[in-house]
């Protein structure tokens, strides 16, 4: 059992978020992608329709880089980023086959 405030409890709880962020924003890109109908009819909606995904994205994976921030021997910028992209790969490839999964029928590339 963890202790509240344990260093091994601290650094679960700012991976286990950073990693929620992540995940939340390719979500939350997917939604905006599937509900373009929603956003206005000019260049705001075409904006972001077609960059909100990605700044949404890039901003959970600065949010998450900076949660992750420890005074203790960590893992570099890169290493980290390189985590946050696979965890932002893992869950756009999940909603993608949760979404177009009737569709492929169990062909893929």
């Amino acid at each position: 059992m963890l202790e509240r405030g344990s260093p091994r409890a601290v650094v679960i709880g700012r991976w286990g978020a950073a990693f929620s962020l992540v995940i939340a924003a390719v979500l939350a890109g997917r939604l905006i992608c599937a509900y373009r109908h929603l956003l206005p009819n000019r260049l705001p909606g075409l904006i972001l329709y077609e960059l909100g995904p990605a700044l949404v994205l890039a901003l959970a994976i600065g949010t998450a880089i900076a949660i992750t921030e420890g005074g203790r021997s960590r893992p570099g910028i890169p290493a980290r980023l390189a985590l946050f992209a696979l965890a932002a790969l893992i869950a756009g490839t999940v909603a993608l086959v949760i979404e177009y999964g009737t569709v492929l029928q169990g062909r893929w590339l």
